[in-house]
């Protein structure tokens, strides 16, 4: 009977460190780049269920919201949301030129590669002989010049035609739609593997966010969990053709 009424007693007590713990739990909003795959839709994706599930693990509560690549790294940089992914790191890019920061984790890999015509002979060595076209969130990521596209499916159509020399972009995106479309005069080849980050507030600013969300990732890496979710998605590069 004693324990009883110390029980209710404490109850008060208990029940507000839950509800102040809960309240305490920040809410976040996340932008992902709307892809085959990776985002179709806030409901449909590779990384629409990874954060989902980090937000399942940390506690806080995720807006999502997937939108064309430029306008979700736009999101971040302009204060509209907490942290965007995916974003390839490029190690020839020095970070403090840039207007955004990386996180901690790397939450996967990506092929790029060149989406070339089959007629025509491209000397990889030589890429800024060619017109080449890359995501136009992804420009500054060459040294050498590349031209804005904001449709992947369009940029694939102009390589399986011949009016462009070629297209660059995550094998992972542009395959799915050429096996989709079944464009037969395409031909590929890896131009790089590059590392992928979330993108946080420039100057520090998206430090709390980036705990959050190390920390998430690592239990999700522990239970297993992380590779069920991403091992669709961080293969290595496959050397088949159309």
């Amino acid at each position: 009977m004693l324990i009883f009424i110390r029980i209710i007693i404490l109850l008060p007590a208990i029940l507000c460190m839950i509800i102040g713990v809960t309240a305490s739990a920040k809410d976040l909003k996340a932008s992902i780049a709307q892809m085959p795959i990776h985002a179709e839709s806030k409901d449909k994706g590779v990384l629409v269920d990874l954060v989902k599930a980090i937000a399942e693990v940390s506690g806080h509560k995720t807006d999502i919201r997937v939108v064309p690549f430029k306008r979700s790294v736009y999101y971040v940089t302009s204060g509209k949301a907490d942290f965007h992914l995916p974003l390839i790191k490029n190690p020839a890019l020095r970070e403090e030129t840039l207007d955004y920061d990386y996180s901690t984790e790397t939450i996967f890999h990506v092929n790029f590669v060149l989406y070339s015509n089959k007629n025509k002979a491209i000397n990889k060595a030589h890429l800024k002989n060619y017109y080449i076209e890359t995501d136009l969130a992804h420009v500054r990521y060459f040294d050498f010049p590349v031209h804005p596209s904001s449709k992947i499916k369009n940029s694939l159509i102009k390589a399986d035609m011949g009016r462009t020399d070629g297209f660059i972009f995550a094998d992972t995106a542009c395959d799915p739609l050429i096996k989709k479309y079944n464009f037969k005069n395409i031909r590929r080849k890896l131009y790089k593997r590059f590392e992928v980050k979330i993108v946080l507030p420039k100057g520090g600013r998206g430090g709390e966010t980036d705990k959050i969300l190390t920390s998430a990732i690592n239990k999700l890496r522990k239970s297993g969990r992380y590779q069920k979710i991403m091992g669709t998605i961080d293969l290595p590069y496959d050397d088949w053709q159309p």
